[in-house]
């Protein structure tokens, strides 16, 4: 098992990916669990990557306007991230987003610390503390905008449920992120928190299109290993256990 290493709140890439038209809700699952995913949690731990959380919300009744896929990248710090592109395994990996997703559509940044206010396509994070999230249970969230609520009052009730989240006993760390049409939410809990209900606030203005606990998720061979790769079939969301240099 990993030791416990903390990193910083705001080292983690907040990824929305919307697919490819070129590629079939099949086609795209297959490739991220053959290729992408894989590819992610094998190349990437040695330049830096310190947890990785993939998901894919339902797909039965999403609307256009809510990612394909979610993602948390966490790196040892932001500047870890920005020298990992010095690697050849990492623009090896970094190359493939091309051939999955919609690149126009979709989105990656580092969180700031919410402050009472939420614009679109800002990520935010909640806890101003360190935190290892490859090891703690991480609940996620992807929500389509109700349809009667208006982008103001979206803004303001998302708002409104984050301020009250901030201070529940035991979260060791959240982190959010809505565009015009969606809600990206991940709650991390301490040993013995009391989670029932993180995302309850959420219920009169988002429609849950994924609503579950990470599922811890250790990958059963390497690069050089004949397998088929990490399970992605929608709805799903996994904490890989990578393998952190200097810290198993």
């Amino acid at each position: 098992m990993s030791k416990i290493q903390k990193v910083p709140p705001n080292s983690v890439h907040v990824w929305r990916g919307f697919r490819s038209p070129q590629k079939t809700q099949a086609q795209f699952e297959a490739f991220l669990g053959e290729v992408f995913v894989p590819g992610c949690t094998l190349l990437q731990p040695n330049a830096g990557l310190h947890a990785y959380v993939p998901s894919l919300p339902d797909q039965a009744n999403k609307p256009a306007g809510v990612p394909d896929q979610s993602a948390l990248m966490f790196w040892t710090d932001q500047e870890t991230y920005h020298d990992a592109f010095k690697c050849v395994a990492v623009r090896c990996y970094t190359n493939l987003h091309g051939d999955l997703y919609d690149t126009t559509r979709s989105k990656a940044e580092f969180p700031v610390l919410f402050a009472g206010e939420v614009k679109e396509e800002t990520p935010y994070y909640l806890i101003d503390a360190p935190a290892d999230w490859m090891i703690e249970e991480v609940d996620h969230f992807i929500g389509a905008r109700n349809g009667d609520v208006t982008s103001d009052d979206f803004q303001s009730e998302v708002a409104t449920w984050a301020k009250g989240l901030q201070s529940r006993a035991g979260l060791d760390g959240g982190l959010f992120c809505i565009g015009a049409d969606y809600i990206v939410a991940w709650v991390l809990w301490g040993a013995g928190a009391d989670k029932t209900g993180a995302f309850d606030g959420l219920s009169g203005v988002a429609d849950a299109c994924l609503n579950r606990s990470a599922e811890s998720y250790t990958p059963p061979a390497g690069l050089w290993t004949e397998w088929p790769g990490i399970p992605m079939q929608a709805p799903n969301c996994l904490n890989i256990q990578l393998v952190r240099p200097g810290t198993s």
